[in-house]
């Protein structure tokens, strides 16, 4: 474990499992549990229940549960370590540091503490260009009036905290001045440049602002639109700093994550986002001047996407860029669609403007699967009167209709080739074969379905059962536990899961709450395992009845076990007979726990 049992524990009770999935969740409490729809699978009636007295979640939808590490391990799509520090910053924890040389220590809290320093100076620099673009001078009201032109609204402005670089080359130097910043960390910041006699200049100038915040809600960086027509380039981005990587970055992250979509939208501009915003489509990203990479598909994936239009310009850089984009999406397991506007707009906010939402919501709808838009465009490149050019299109169609998961889909498609080409099916299916068809290939349950039927397949078994309870009882009684130690040991219990349950069970000599024994594991999958077995507390009515369910649970666990040993050496006649005596004397075994 990488840190103490204690300090996972501080931190986990530290954090009130109803108010941290109250920020992702909205949650009515309901008979003393409080209720909301599960995020981890679509639902229209609430499934997903929080425990305050238990500090624990569980979906009776899908089978998602844990305590409130497991719920940011799974929302966030952060590993246990992540997890952790998310926490602690919430409740402002400070984490133990390690066995570490002095120069590695003050390494990182040197990092640490710039990284501090850095996001201040952009709060600061975010406020005073928002206080810039309300002034009443002649470049704020240009700057307002282009906003005005585009219909956003004073409430986005302020949501979004536009606003505006005055054309000075000091006033932003001057405000961070006079809040106390030192100068080499103004020019980290990157909102600050050093000229060739060292002196000191603002970055931006003359530019509308558009902040740059991350998926945590921390502005991190600036994109600047030239509003004077007096530089070459329209737009300038913040450089690379130790806060901000433009590759892994995606515009408008932290509102997509409140809109609680599966689908995302991915458009190319600043302004295409604040268009859709503007007319509802809060589920609105864009990339920053850089192709996009795994690393956006690992913010979309922390906002739960499983889908992405692509809504990229007509031109060639759109249809580049979008070509670009789709391998890497798919590689992520994101379902892939791919829109254009009509080419009588240019863009998305210029689509808006002149049809307005209901008509834009019609053609995100019409959105075509990123097998049609290739095939499409490779309509465009062939002519298909030519023998030649219709053998090429046909084989270039085939390559783009391997890359389809979905068999019905793949099978619609192929069908429309077909028709489109006057080329046999079976043709085209054996030419799909030829470049590795997934389609083609055995179906692969995904992961959650996967664990959900094994679940299923458990949770019916006597041995489970017998599992689930005999553990409950455990840590619910620590005294049973110590008891047990005689009769059953960890190696006997199969799986991974079982024989770290039941060590915890022998070394706890006090009763602990179940949300402290699944922090005990780091996996998301361990610790959802882990909560499945110990959801349910035992409650019986007296002493007696314990006794009798847990030497039930017993003999099943141990007939199986010696079943098993049986099954595995048939033709050991000495094994066997062990083995056939022990189940025998199982029959007058029995375990008293009370005297």
């Amino acid at each position: 474990m990488f840190y103490p049992q204690e300090t996972i524990e501080d931190i986990r009770s530290g954090n009130s499992i109803v108010d941290v999935i109250g920020g992702y969740v909205v949650l009515k409490n309901r008979g003393g549990s409080f209720f909301g729809l599960c995020p981890f699978h679509n639902e229209k009636t609430p499934s997903f229940s929080v425990s305050q007295e238990k500090q624990m979640y569980y979906c009776f939808g899908c089978g998602a549960s844990g305590n409130v590490i497991s719920f940011i391990m799974a929302i966030e799509n952060y590993d246990f370590v992540d997890s952790l520090k998310f926490l602690a910053e919430k409740i402002h924890y400070t984490l133990p540091t390690f066995n570490q040389s002095k120069e590695v220590k003050e390494t990182a809290k040197k990092q640490a503490k710039l990284r501090t320093t850095l996001l201040d100076i952009h709060s600061c620099a975010a406020r005073f260009f928002y206080e810039t673009l309300t002034n009443d001078t002649e470049e704020a009201k240009l700057c307002q009036k282009y906003l005005d032109e585009r219909n956003v609204s004073l409430k986005l402005r302020r949501k979004l905290g536009l606003g505006l670089a005055s054309n000075n080359w000091d006033a932003l130097l001057k405000t961070l001045q006079k809040n106390g910043f030192d100068r080499q960390d103004m020019v980290e910041s990157g909102l600050i440049q050093l000229s060739k006699n060292s002196t000191c200049y603002d970055r931006f100038r003359g530019r509308l602002m558009f902040p740059i915040i991350d998926i945590n809600g921390n502005i991190v960086a600036f994109a600047g639109r030239d509003i004077f027509a007096d530089s070459n380039a329209k737009y300038l981005n913040s450089p690379e700093t130790p806060i901000f990587n433009k590759g892994s970055q995606l515009y408008g992250i932290q509102i997509a994550r409140k809109a609680r979509k599966s689908e995302i939208i991915i458009v190319e501009g600043y302004m295409d986002v604040i268009a859709l915003y503007q007319a509802g489509f809060t589920n609105t990203v864009a990339v920053m001047g850089t192709a996009l990479s795994s690393k956006h598909t690992q913010l979309l994936k922390r906002i739960n996407a499983s889908s992405v239009i692509l809504l990229f310009d007509r031109d060639n850089a759109g249809v580049n860029a979008t070509l670009r984009a789709i391998p890497t999406l798919l590689e992520a397991g994101l379902n892939v669609k791919c829109l254009q506007v009509p080419k009588d707009v240019k863009d998305p906010d210029e689509y808006i403007t002149k049809y307005g939402a209901s008509k834009f919501s019609n053609l995100l709808e019409n959105a075509k699967n990123h097998a049609l838009f290739r095939i499409d465009l490779l309509l465009e490149q062939y002519d298909l009167k030519k023998p030649e050019e219709l053998i090429l299109f046909t084989q270039s169609s085939a390559k783009v209709l391997a890359t389809i998961a979905n068999p019905i889909e793949a099978n619609v498609y192929i069908q429309e080739t077909a028709k489109l080409t006057g080329i046999a099916v079976e043709a085209i299916i054996s030419e799909v074969k030829k470049n590795g068809s997934n389609f083609l290939q055995s179906p692969k349950i995904p992961v959650n379905l996967s664990r959900k039927l094994q679940n299923t397949e458990k949770t019916t078994s006597g041995l489970f059962n017998a599992y689930k309870g005999l553990l409950s009882i455990m840590f619910a009684y620590p005294h049973v536990a110590q008891k047990m130690k005689n009769y059953l040991k960890p190696e006997e219990l199969y799986g991974l899961i079982l024989p770290r349950l039941l060590t915890l069970a022998y070394n706890s000599e006090k009763k602990q709450e179940i949300a402290n024994i699944i922090s005990h594991f780091e996996t998301l999958e361990e610790q959802e395992e882990a909560a499945r077995i110990l959801i349910d507390a035992p409650n019986y009515a007296n002493d007696e009845i314990l006794e009798h369910k847990l030497n039930d649970m017993y003999r099943v666990i141990k007939r199986n076990l010696c079943e098993t040993k049986i099954t595995n050496n048939p033709n050991d006649i000495a094994e066997v007979n062990i083995q056939g005596f022990a189940i025998s004397r199982l029959k007058n075994e029995h375990i008293k726990l009370f005297d």
